[in-house]
């Protein structure tokens, strides 16, 4: 299932792994300018690799965007960033 998450922060966007998209919103009125989807048919196999540590819950995520930079994540539903299909598993 695909994790969808708001943030603020300063990352350093180079450093950013596969298995995130990362967009940024210029959009004045939107409290938190990053916009982050976890990819999970990247994220599985990084996990198996032993690339990716990391328990598969939405506070395992929010902890791993905090250690990449991202302040103040929350998550949201997927349906803000896809539609109605955004909350189904890809």
């Amino acid at each position: 299932m695909t994790l969808c998450f708001k943030a603020n922060g300063k990352p350093d966007l180079a450093t950013i792994p596969d298995w995130l998209s990362v967009e940024f919103s210029f959009a004045a009125k939107e409290p938190r300018f990053y916009s982050v989807c976890v990819l999970p048919e990247i994220a599985d196999v990084a996990l198996v690799l032993g690339t990716l540590e990391h328990d598969g819950t939405p506070a395992g995520w929010i902890a791993h965007l905090q250690d990449l930079g991202f302040e103040d994540v929350v998550q949201v539903s997927c349906n803000e960033f896809f539609g109605v299909r955004g909350d189904r598993d890809r």
